[in-house]
């Protein structure tokens, strides 16, 4: 593919991600109510498969400049960026391991859970110490919340890397090799 459209893919879905976001196209967590299932991972990640490691992140670094501009908590933005960007990360040195899709998708999902565990541990202690008593409530338990929280951010990446794998798989058959 070359840089132009590149370029132009990355546009488009981290415009329809945005748009994904502010249409509110998202399921609740059933365990912790205040995490959601968020499609607008989907594009940016169809757009790591398509066009490499640097226009994901820049896709997901437009979608969060998007959100921020139209006034979302910048914090829960910045959030979203680190989920993504680590689960892309993570998927990108994997695939140096190995070219086996299972192996890529788990180094994503592996560096997004450690990555969004600590952020986890930063937001709850450091942040906002006044929201542990209610977290630790709702899930029963820390280790549980933590527990939780990574079972969240696995299943997570699971979602986001097979509807995106998916699509790409569709994408590749008719467009030929990107």
């Amino acid at each position: 593919m070359h840089r132009t459209q590149k370029l132009a893919v990355t546009a488009l879905m981290a415009s329809l991600a945005l748009a994904l976001s502010i249409l509110k196209v998202e399921l609740p967590y059933p365990v912790l109510p205040y995490l959601k299932f968020d499609s607008a991972e989907i594009p940016v990640t169809l757009v790591y498969f398509m066009c490499g490691l640097s226009c994901g992140l820049l896709t997901e670094a437009l979608h969060f400049t998007g959100l921020v501009a139209r006034g979302a908590d910048p914090l829960g933005a910045l959030t979203k960026l680190l989920a993504v960007a680590s689960m892309l990360a993570g998927a990108s040195a994997a695939r140096k391991v190995s070219r086996a899709a299972a192996l890529e998708f788990a180094g994503g999902a592996a560096l997004r859970v450690a990555v969004m565990t600590a952020m986890n541990w930063v937001y709850f202690t450091l942040l906002y110490p006044s929201l542990l008593d209610y977290a630790v409530r709702m899930a029963g338990g820390l280790l549980l919340l933590y527990a939780f929280t990574g079972l969240f951010n696995l299943l997570h990446a699971a979602l986001s890397f097979a509807t995106a794998w998916a699509v790409y798989v569709e994408v590749r058959k008719r467009v030929g090799q990107l």
